[in-house]
């Protein structure tokens, strides 16, 4: 979402009604027109901001995250988190996480993946693939032939989510996107 389109949409939006604004993959943004949440958080009194290790950080089997909220709602969250529910072993990953040295890795990390997307991206649209612009680290191809491309996808060694009316791909390496490339190259519609 880009930051007009949202500041337009708060204005409509009652006080008393909370929007929260999710930045999963907030690490892989490219695009400075994107909303970035904090900035909201502190303009609106009624915005809530969910972060997540899982993604960038690749911490996903920890399933540690966080919410930047109005006092009245992180009570709520309080209230109904279940109780320890970060391990000893996740504190201290994000911990490590969020050192200064860490920082680097991270940044070049993500830096290579969003090239690497940017490169399926490009190859898939001149194909013929319409594709809508992609802030995150995997993608989404509109398309009637999920399952077909799915078991073409298998075939080739590399996985796919399908769903009736589409495909969600996650950026790998750059062997496997390559056999993602090749192998939907032959249902173009």
């Amino acid at each position: 979402v880009k930051a007009a389109a949202l500041h337009e949409f708060m204005k409509k939006v009652p006080s008393d009604v909370l929007v929260v604004i999710d930045e999963a993959y907030g690490e892989f943004v490219d695009d400075p027109e994107i909303v970035q949440g904090l900035d909201f958080y502190r303009q609106y009194s009624n915005i809530a901001v969910l972060r997540t290790f899982s993604k960038a950080y690749g911490l996903a089997g920890l399933r540690v995250g966080y919410a930047v909220a109005p006092t009245h709602v992180a009570d709520y969250l309080r209230r109904t988190s279940i109780p320890f529910g970060v391990s000893n072993i996740a504190q201290a990953a994000v911990i490590a996480s969020l050192l200064p040295e860490a920082e680097a890795e991270l940044m070049s990390r993500v830096h290579e993946l969003v090239i690497e997307r940017n490169r399926v991206l490009d190859a898939l649209r001149t194909q013929g693939w319409h594709i809508e612009p992609q802030h995150a680290n995997f993608f989404w191809i509109r398309t009637t032939k999920s399952a077909e491309i799915k078991a073409a996808c298998e075939a080739a060694g590399v996985a796919v989510r399908p769903f009736p009316e589409g495909l969600r791909i996650t950026i790998g390496e750059t062997e496997a996107n390559d056999r993602i490339i090749a192998t939907l190259q032959n249902f173009v519609d």
